[in-house]
């Protein structure tokens, strides 16, 4: 067959379009950096995205039975909804009382000191005394930590009285799978036990809001006599010596930044603590109790301790990972960084800077040095997936399956052993409480069928004689 004379066309390699994803074009961010840089912008979704993830699931996967997985459910969904609805709604809730009472809008021309941040003094406020905004601050804080701790307190009686209602039973041990064990049956019928975990979840309910008015309406007058007389008996007081220091650090303490409870010592005080002696306060048996007493150990360690033990593993892990010409970059660029924002030197160790870095600081300020974006990003989401998830989902997990075995051995070491029919063979040794013969001892009471005597009175060895024949 002839050619063509007509030339044909360059083969061109195909080669996909060039498409822009998130992030510089010059490379791309995987889903799961994107994921996690979106979380950081709002913490409440953070915050409930890890709790989900790293406690929610896990306990309700780690279930004895269907009963005991709908009983766990119920219980970390309630408490996963108090922190969500809490921090959306309850906020608004409590300041707006607050601004009512106090009447400082007039006093801070018309800046709203509730929502004000202090750590950085704005300057609307500059030259003011904040005393009075502190102590109304102080009032929405307390209003809004009394119910937020109640609602976590009382969750898990209104989580029996459901499950209660549901299986019509108050049995945690046959919730869980042991039916035989009869030894640890409620003291109350189930009617009376439902009573009692109701009530108990309202009262702690109606404790928790009254405390929270209380807060809300002392606060607000205490700021409101202050606003009005700055250099009366209370102000003088609470802004110098002793009381000033107690002040200072109560307000640092607790006070509510945002939406959410913020600090250790608030965090504990009425959240941890809370949700944990709840639980255990809640507990339908010695075995639940015992349960929850080694969970709650657990869960404040974890939240406490365990990143004080990784911390030092991922500052060495920074350490080798950045030195040399990489690690001058990082500080040039972290330096150009503070110089911009008229921030002092900064002392702070180099791998402990980069440590503490975020996801938009690190997209933001290495944008333009992508290979050192990316490798830090990769050792983010790392420290990520080990602390805010490895961590909590292992610990929980094994603490889990330890209960499940210690609780096993301790219900299967409560029922009394089956009664055994008592045979020649299987009578006790102190049942033979007859004289000695050369044979071994003799029961006094018992004779074999057909046994007789040779040696006076039935007292002596025993010899069985043959059957008669007919």
């Amino acid at each position: 067959m002839l050619r063509s004379a007509t030339p044909m066309p360059p083969i061109v390699p195909y080669s996909q379009p060039n498409r822009l994803k998130f992030g510089s074009p010059a490379s791309e961010l995987s889903t799961l950096t994107k994921g996690l840089a979106a979380l950081e912008k709002h913490p409440l979704a953070e915050l409930l995205f890890k709790d989900v993830t790293a406690f929610n699931i896990p306990k309700i996967a780690l279930s004895r039975t269907w009963k005991e997985r709908w009983d766990t459910a119920t219980l970390e969904l309630s408490n996963s909804g108090i922190t969500l609805l809490s921090s959306l709604f309850l906020p608004r809730l409590v300041r707006w009382p607050v601004n009512q009472l106090s009447q400082l809008s007039q006093h801070y021309a018309g800046v709203d000191v509730l929502k004000e941040e202090f750590s950085k003094v704005s300057p609307r406020l500059a030259g003011k005394n904040l005393l009075p905004a502190k102590m109304a601050r102080m009032g929405a804080s307390f209003g809004f930590f009394f119910p937020f701790a109640a609602a976590f307190w009382a969750a898990p009686f209104a989580r029996n009285w459901l499950t209660m209602k549901r299986t019509q039973s108050a049995n945690f041990e046959s919730m869980i799978g042991f039916k035989e064990a009869k030894s640890h049956q409620p003291k109350r019928t189930l009617q009376e036990e439902m009573g009692y975990q109701r009530n108990t979840a309202l009262k702690t309910l109606a404790a928790g809001f009254g405390l929270g008015m209380a807060s809300l309406l002392t606060g607000g007058l205490l700021a409101r006599r202050l606003g009005k007389n700055l250099q009366g008996g209370l102000a003088q007081k609470l802004s110098s010596g002793n009381g000033e220091k107690v002040f200072e650090g109560f307000f640092k303490a607790f006070d509510l930044k945002g939406n959410q409870v913020n600090g250790q010592t608030a965090t504990l005080l009425f959240w941890g603590m809370p949700a944990y002696l709840g639980w255990i306060h809640g507990a339908r048996s010695g075995n639940e109790r015992r349960e929850r007493v080694i969970q709650s150990a657990n869960a404040i360690f974890w939240f406490f301790f365990a990143s004080k033990l990784t911390t030092p593993l991922w500052r060495k892990g920074y350490k080798e990972a950045f030195k040399g010409e990489t690690l001058t970059k990082c500080k040039q660029i972290l330096d150009a960084k503070d110089v911009k924002a008229g921030v002092s030197a900064v002392t702070t160790k180099m791998e402990d800077r980069l440590l503490n870095l975020g996801y938009q600081d690190i997209l933001k300020d290495f944008a333009n040095d992508v290979p050192l974006r990316n490798q830090l990003l990769k050792l983010k989401n790392a420290k990520f997936a080990l602390n805010d998830l490895g961590v909590p989902i292992s610990t929980l997990s094994a603490v889990q399956l330890f209960n499940f075995n210690l609780t096993e051995r301790k219900i299967k070491a409560a029922q009394p052993l089956p009664s055994q029919p008592q045979s020649y063979e299987t009578v006790s040794p102190k049942a033979f409480n007859g004289p000695m013969t050369p044979f071994g001892a003799v029961s006094s009471s018992f004779v074999p069928p057909q046994a007789t005597s040779v040696w006076g009175q039935g007292q002596a060895f025993p010899v069985v004689q043959p059957p008669k024949v007919f």
